[in-house]
């Protein structure tokens, strides 16, 4: 039979689709009409990710209202395979008008899961009327792990996201998550130089990088991604340990230079003023004033209780005619797991205790925001050399 069609034969075709089309409801599509957008879009930030068993993953998913009109929604997983774990950042959000907004979908990938093609779902839906909706669907490819591997001394390319526990961005070396605004900046984010945004490169185990990032990329291999966990120790921080004893002695006279004297009470000295020792709350007597050295004579109370470090501490003994007549006053601490501990005016953790000795670890680079927090990094490997 010929392929051909009749003219005729053709008008009746045309009658009858044009029947179909006043039959259908509103919405029959002719010409080049398109499928309206749906109340909510969701784009996966990157697309796809490759992982091995046991990696940890991080999404970040784009979500927008397209509707002119503000809306409260819920965000939810509506499909995972069985005993994968998936978190969200937040699910329930508030929409403007036409707004957008990011949710981080964290991903764990079990041990024992077989190589292959995996997806996990997510399904935002309005609050007041359940047909505005949207979805996306996160792709996981679960492959076994290459020969070629990073190692200490490989050099590497890598793109990555880094974020806090609150889920905000403080790093990226990906344009399309570092430069939209819909997307949550920590304050210590700052976008590369005109705006270019490349994979980072470096060596590894070379000290080029922070600790916890420079061992977190080994063993990962060409394309793999993972999430890396960062704790401050790993991180931006600077620890250091310091040792007290129990029971302490001091010398109730003493003597310090001037500039020391005005740093510690915040005032120039004058002899025979009184003023108060900040950190011990004690009273110190100024007994003379020289050009560049003032002596000092320390009167505490018997007895008396102080918080120096962030706990109790007590005086025990104040002998003004111990040591030749300097005095000495003695005091005993009473530490408690757990505490708010301070030294040298930085946040402090006791890490070890015994019947004579508190050993305190507290880290230097507080003043650095980065230092004190845990990071979270988003990395897939672009190249191994």
């Amino acid at each position: 039979m010929s392929p051909r069609i009749s003219k005729r034969t053709g008008l009746s075709l045309a009658a009858v689709a044009a029947l179909m089309c006043m039959a259908l409801a509103p919405g029959c599509l002719t010409g080049n009409q398109v499928q309206p957008l749906p109340a909510f879009s969701m784009t996966v930030i990157g697309g796809a990710q490759k992982a091995v068993a046991g990696d940890n993953l991080t999404f970040i998913v784009k979500m927008r209202n397209n509707r002119a009109e503000p809306d409260n929604a819920t965000l939810s997983v509506s499909l995972m395979p069985a005993s994968w774990a998936v978190a969200l950042s937040n699910t329930t959000y508030e929409f403007i008008s036409t707004g957008s907004r990011a949710v981080f979908v964290c991903v764990t990938v079990p041990h024992n899961t077989p190589t292959g093609s995996y997806a996990v779902k997510v399904r935002v839906a309005s609050v007041a009327k359940a047909s505005n909706t949207g979805s996306a669907t996160i792709h996981v490819d679960v492959v076994a792990p290459a020969r070629d591997l990073v190692a200490p001394g490989s050099n590497v390319k890598v793109d990555y996201t880094g974020y806090l526990s609150d889920y905000s961005v403080f790093d990226s070396s990906v344009k399309a998550v570092g430069s939209d605004l819909g997307i949550p900046k920590s304050s210590s984010f700052n976008p590369p130089t005109d705006n270019l945004y490349s994979p980072l490169s470096f060596q590894v185990g070379t000290g080029q990088m922070i600790k916890g990032f420079d061992t977190g990329v080994v063993g990962m291999m060409k394309g793999q991604s993972r999430t890396i966990r960062v704790e401050p120790a790993d991180g931006y921080g600077h620890f250091q340990k310091s040792q007290i004893n129990i029971t302490e002695t001091f010398p109730m006279v003493r003597n310090i230079s001037i500039p020391n004297f005005t740093s510690a009470y915040g005032e120039e000295p004058v002899q025979n003023k009184v003023v108060t020792e900040p950190h011990w709350d004690w009273q110190v007597h100024v007994l003379a004033v020289t050009s560049d050295t003032v002596t000092l004579m320390t009167l505490p109370q018997s007895d008396q209780v102080s918080r120096p470090y962030g706990w109790e501490t007590k005086v025990l003994e104040i002998n003004g005619a111990a040591d030749g007549g300097a005095g000495r006053i003695t005091v005993r601490h009473y530490p408690t797991a757990g505490v708010n501990a301070t030294y040298e005016g930085y946040a402090a953790q006791i890490t070890s205790m015994t019947s004579t000795v508190i050993e305190l670890t507290y880290n230097t680079a507080s003043s650095n925001p980065l230092a004190t927090q845990t990071l979270f990094f988003s990395v897939r490997i672009v190249s191994i050399q």
